[in-house]
């Protein structure tokens, strides 16, 4: 992979500009306090008065000032940058046709982003603030003799060679212990969705075992990355107690006064701070290069996503197809695999009609799903999705296409809010009266409810039941009579009283209507099956 292919959205990019120049200017006047604090420290061998020592004083608290605004300005970066990510890895989960599971989404949106939120903050903000302090204790000491500033130059090349000897190492052990973090946090989410079934077939202490298992490995990686990680810091401890002892010994052979040792040795303590803070600087660069290897191709392509929903295609618009019933063709790319779709053959349909999806569940589900979501045009294919009246729905603004399909499946879930905006959610503009009405007649009992249509749902649809959340979704789906009604085994959730009149309105629907499963009422007027079986209406 290239490295412009793992590349993450710029750092320097409008407000983190302002941000990083603010921090290069606090290392520049710390660079500034260290020389003259270190001065005043070497006059005092000599001369103690009042008003040196409040200077001396003063001086510390500017120091102590210009820290402090370097880590909240640091964690300002830090925070702006990961929520810029952050949104984009949400974004290419709820977009991708065959996302990853929750738990593989989680550790993705905090292990990966903390350990690129702990690069910028504790990693790379003490180098860029760090080197103008250490550039200018270099000027320093080179005014108090050349060779001082010499030890403090092995001292730098010392600490350089440990730690680029240590990286690669650390870099690898960050790759193992994020890759088994994955596999755990996905393990855990499918053991916790699974409980019943566990609970059921007696499998509470198999399953607790293999959690363990993969536990162990995470606990493995974390203990071997824990062996660089100690290295880094050791060297970057030690190597400045080394650089203190090279100091010392110049300062002797040299025969400097003691104001000239007592400056040296404060200026080479203020960088003893800054190359401490090297050693978790690289651990956390190797820790960042690893989360950017997942995270960075994820990005590009949700990047892509996005600026192919901004240029609309289509010359038609929403509300223009919905203002006539035209002819719906679905097309699936020319790929499929990349989908996990079967190589079904181009469907053309009339108004009216109602196509009985064939295949195996799993094909039936995800074929169903891209129709829904708008993904058959995610293979780049230009030819592949839901063209009504000659004109491609994924072309379309999510916000428009949105009118055009409306769907309930099995594979949905209620969003976390009102019930009012959920069941709106197609729709925000429709009439609450009007959507609440049909609701009703789809099985939604309101009066179970004492907030009524501004009941709080979250954890998946709660506290509403499963009939409920079925009728909530149909009455969604039917809402306004979009053009292409998608339904599957989520109808026969529904309250036995509101099914037969869901049917019915299914049968007279005056859209297309593709449905897959075992429908009791529903009178299919052709099927669509995989290509190696022709059925009627494909191409």
């Amino acid at each position: 992979m290239s490295k412009m292919q793992v590349a993450l959205p710029p750092l320097l990019a409008g407000k983190r500009r302002i941000l990083l120049a603010g921090l290069l200017s606090l290392g520049i006047i710390a660079g500034l306090i260290s020389i003259i604090i270190s001065w005043l420290i070497g006059q005092l061998t000599t001369t103690v008065s009042s008003t040196m020592l409040g200077a001396v004083v003063g001086l510390i608290l500017g120091f102590f000032a210009a820290t402090y605004a370097q880590r909240v300005l640091a964690e300002k970066l830090g925070q702006h940058y990961v929520a810029q990510l952050r949104r984009g890895l949400i974004s290419h989960a709820l977009r991708s046709a065959r996302g990853p599971s929750a738990g593989i989404t989680i550790a993705r949106s905090t292990n990966d982003l903390s350990s690129i939120r702990n690069w910028i903050v504790q990693g790379m903000v003490p180098l860029v603030a760090g080197a103008p302090l250490l550039v200018l204790s270099g000027v320093g000491l080179w005014m108090l003799h050349p060779l001082l500033a010499g030890s403090l130059g092995v001292t730098l090349v010392l600490e350089v060679v440990f730690l680029l000897a240590l990286a690669p190492g650390t870099f690898g052990s960050a790759r193992r212990l994020r890759k088994n973090r994955g596999y755990l946090a996905a393990r855990i989410s499918d053991t916790v969705a699974a409980r019943t079934a566990i609970s059921a077939g007696g499998g509470i202490d198999r399953e607790v075992s293999r959690v363990q298992d993969s536990s162990q490995k995470v606990i493995d990686s974390s203990v071997q990355r824990a062996r660089f990680a100690g290295a880094l810091r050791a060297s970057a401890l030690a190597v400045p107690l080394l650089g203190t002892a090279l100091m010392v010994g110049a300062a002797s052979l040299l025969g400097l006064e003691s104001s000239a040792v007592a400056t040296a040795l404060t200026l080479i303590g203020i960088c003893a701070g800054a190359l401490g803070e090297w050693g978790k600087a690289v651990e956390y660069r190797q820790n960042y290069k690893a989360g950017r290897r997942i995270i960075a191709p994820l990005l590009q392509q949700e990047e892509q996503w996005r600026k192919a929903d901004e240029q609309s295609l289509s010359t038609r618009d929403a509300k223009e197809l919905l203002g006539q019933r035209a002819v719906v063709r679905i097309q699936l790319p020319y790929h499929t695999d990349a989908l996990g779709l079967p190589p079904y053959p181009v469907l053309r349909v009339q108004p009216g009609e109602r196509i009985a999806l064939q295949g195996n569940n799993w094909q039936r589900a995800a074929l169903l799903e891209s129709i829904a979501t708008g993904n058959l045009d995610q293979c780049g294919d230009p030819n592949a999705g839901v063209w009504i009246a000659e004109g491609r729905s994924e072309d379309l603004p999510p916000s428009q296409r949105r009118k055009l399909v409306g769907s309930a499946l099995e594979a949905m879930v209620p969003e976390r809010g009102t019930l009012a905006r959920a069941l709106r959610y197609r729709h925000p503009g429709a009439s609450l009266t009007k959507a609440l009405k049909l609701a009703e007649e789809c099985g939604l009992d309101l009066t179970q409810l004492p907030e009524r249509d501004q009941t709080r749902l979250r954890r998946g649809g709660k506290p509403l039941e499963r009939s409920q959340q079925a009728a909530l979704l149909v009455a969604r789906a039917l809402l306004r009579e979009p053009p292409v009604l998608v339904i599957d085994e989520l109808l026969t959730r529904l309250p036995h009283s509101a099914y037969p009149g869901v049917v019915q309105r299914v049968n007279n629907y005056p859209g297309v209507v593709i449905y897959a499963g075992d429908l009791p009422g529903i009178n299919p007027t052709s099927s669509w099956q995989a290509a190696q079986l022709p059925a009627s209406h494909q191409r």
